[in-house]
């Protein structure tokens, strides 16, 4: 074996290495995540709280950041696969050291789909798969960490969409839009989940305006009800004034 067969060897070696311990970490949330569907009965269900909402929207971007890692490390990856062209042993240790910082204990997946998820994940992803079997037709990753981890992205973003409008940033919602396109690009056939997305950004554009005008109509409301308190007093001194004037003078008023 030559030095160049022996580098594209030990690159693709590292890469799925540093991309199989990045699946792990990188579906921690994921994991743990099961998503509701109100329109059928044996859908996953799950309680959200307010902190579960707190941390989905705080972590988007840094989820966001973590696909985009797991895109440059896909790429590294086909790029070792297609003979190594372009690829060194610094580049991708050093995408590896960069990114990864500690490892977690490999838990146990399952496959579902061709994809191997964490047991916690298997209702999640079948229930998806069950209403929309052709998604993954066309995705493209075949290393399975890499699967993981994109699949991880996918149940990350849906759990977002089930959050209220009103937890959600614009930067929450730009961030789910570009993983959107991203998975799209890994082969992803979402068209149903992007219709979802449009529908939570245009609740959230009518969360914002009807909060505003909320505000506006109270004020408005308040300075009335400041107008109706004058008014009412105003016409309990008429009222007196006017019975006053009615009262006819007696016997003694005229003669005193």
């Amino acid at each position: 074996m030559d030095i160049s067969s022996l580098s594209q060897s030990n690159a693709s070696e590292d890469v799925s290495r540093s991309v199989g311990i990045y699946g792990i970490s990188s579906t921690s949330v994921a994991a743990d995540t099961e998503f509701s569907n109100s329109d059928n009965d044996d859908a996953p269900k799950e309680d959200v709280d307010d902190d579960t909402s707190s941390f989905v929207s705080n972590d988007s971007a840094r989820n966001r950041s973590s696909l985009d890692q797991v895109k440059s490390l896909e790429d590294a990856s086909q790029t070792a696969d297609n003979g190594g062209r372009g690829l060194t042993m610094a580049s991708v240790t050093g995408t590896s050291d960069n990114m990864l910082t500690e490892t977690r204990p490999v838990k146990e997946t399952m496959d579902v789909n061709g994809f191997g998820v964490f047991s916690s994940q298997v209702e999640s992803v079948s229930h998806i798969f069950k209403r929309h079997p052709d998604m993954a037709i066309g995705f493209r990753p075949k290393n399975q960490q890499i699967r993981r981890a994109y699949m991880g992205a996918l149940l990350s973003l849906i759990k977002m969409l089930c959050q209220s409008p009103e937890k959600l940033s614009e930067d929450d919602l730009s961030n789910a839009d570009d993983t959107l396109v991203d998975l799209i690009d890994a082969g992803f056939m979402l068209d149903w989940l992007k219709t979802k997305l449009d529908e939570v950004s245009q609740k959230k554009k009518i969360e914002q305006g009807s909060g505003a005008r909320i505000q506006t109509m109270e004020e408005q409301l308040q300075k009335l009800k400041r107008l109706f308190l004058d008014l009412e007093s105003q016409l309990q001194k008429e009222k007196v004034e006017a019975l006053v004037a009615r009262a006819p003078l007696s016997f003694n008023d005229v003669v005193c």
